[in-house]
């Protein structure tokens, strides 16, 4: 079934690249009914955000080794086979995948989390983007005076006047851009700093004012994260295949679209939101502010789709029931789309509503092996998480208290 070698971290990080360095210390613990192991992560954001992992900051508890060593250990039958990823979120198993020569896609109801999958995975001509940069400085520093600060209360909230005034104009100009990759690139980068330049908390996951936060120059935060995006990108184009496929779609993943059903789907690796934790749309309040005039474009008029996303909290009696609701649903699309053989691999985990802990491991297993799938393995992480992002500061301890909250990545095999 698996690389089994891949069950011990490589002796030498030096020898492997960057994207095997890092993967988890995989240990044993049970062999029978099915296998259960643990995956130790103690390695720091930095380590982990590798390569263009870093492009769009993306508040979930699916780092890149998680993916990495799904991919590791199940191997695709032929070249013609595809994983697919239907909580794709920034697009962590499309550039894991890209790195390893798997053709790969996506599918999300947000359209920033399509279009920064999209930009991620692909292959970036960098030099066409430095030279646009440099002229939509030039544009910048000779017209943003010209421009007002929104009025409205979200606006005068969460931005200075100085930092809209700015915001304004580098918009405007990536408005009036031809549509294509570059400015995608650059709409990414944009949208990548409106939190950083925002009067919100840059650590915390939910948007709150932070009274004493420095404010830092938008153009020129812009500038530096379009120069590290074209770094980082530089260094993935030399690790990764021209002509391999990665794509993201816009969609609902309880209705796959019929592509999917070609019997080459051998793996899924899917990573819901956590239960209790947050939605998405308020999160990202910030940044689809600031996109709304690409919103149309980029989502054929769907307007506000994002909006639709799948509820995680709070953690109601009705929303339990509506988010296991849900995941029944979109395991039993992908049940019906892949071979016989194939695999679903799902990231997911426990959590507490008033002190009491919902067992969603075990609910997210009840619920996959009734439509159908065969549990193979139980993988349980010890990790860190804290500043409202996973922080692999030091090793946990993993103890298999039942009465206490686990991340899992559950593996079953139709």
């Amino acid at each position: 079934m698996y690389n089994q070698d891949l069950f011990e971290a490589p002796t030498s990080r030096s020898s492997s690249p960057i994207f095997q360095q890092y993967l988890p210390l995989v240990t044993e613990i049970a062999k029978s009914p099915h296998s259960v192991k643990i995956w130790d992560i103690p390695y720091t954001i930095p380590q982990l955000s590798y390569l263009v992992h870093g492009d769009y900051r993306y508040y979930g508890k699916f780092p890149s080794v998680v993916a990495g060593q799904i991919l590791e250990q199940i191997p695709r039958p032929t070249s013609n086979h595809y994983v697919l990823d239907n909580f794709c979120g920034s697009g962590t198993t499309l550039v894991e995948a890209n790195l390893r020569g798997i053709k790969s896609y996506g599918i999300d109801i947000s359209w920033l989390s399509v279009l920064a999958s999209n930009v991620k995975a692909r292959v970036n001509d960098t030099e066409e983007i430095k030279i646009e940069l440099g002229k939509l400085v030039a544009w910048f520093e000779k017209n943003h005076t010209n421009y007002e600060a929104p009025s409205d209360n979200f606006s005068e909230k969460w931005f200075t006047k100085e930092a809209s005034i700015d915001l304004k104009a580098i918009q405007d100009y990536l408005y009036k851009m031809p549509d294509g990759d570059v400015k995608d690139f650059l709409l990414i980068g944009y949208i990548g700093i409106v939190r950083r330049v925002s009067k919100a908390h840059d650590g915390e996951v939910r948007p709150h004012i932070k009274k004493e936060k420095r404010q830092r120059n938008v153009i020129s935060a812009f500038s530096k994260k379009i120069q590290d995006m074209c770094k980082n990108h530089n260094e993935y184009k030399k690790l990764i295949g021209r002509n391999n496929i990665s794509k993201c779609f816009l969609g609902d993943n309880t209705e796959l679209p019929k592509q999917f059903s070609d019997n080459l789907c051998y793996l899924v690796i899917s990573h819901p939101p956590y239960l209790n934790s947050f939605n998405y749309a308020p999160v990202y309040s910030l940044e689809y502010y600031w996109g709304k005039p690409f919103e149309s474009f980029y989502t054929n008029n769907t307007i506000q789709l994002y909006k639709s996303e799948m509820k995680a909290h709070p953690a109601s009696e009705n929303i339990v029931e509506s988010y296991f609701e849900h995941l029944k649903k979109c395991y039993t699309e992908t049940y019906q789309a892949q071979p016989k053989g194939s695999y679903l691999a799902v990231v997911i985990g426990d959590c507490t509503r008033k002190g009491e802990l919902i067992p969603v491991c075990q609910r997210t297993i009840q619920l996959i092996t009734k439509i159908g799938y065969k549990l193979e393995e139980e993988n349980y992480r010890t990790t860190h998480y804290g500043l409202g992002k996973y922080a692999y500061r030091h090793r946990a301890d993993y103890h298999g208290d039942d009465k206490e909250k686990k991340d899992g990545i559950l593996i079953f095999r139709k």
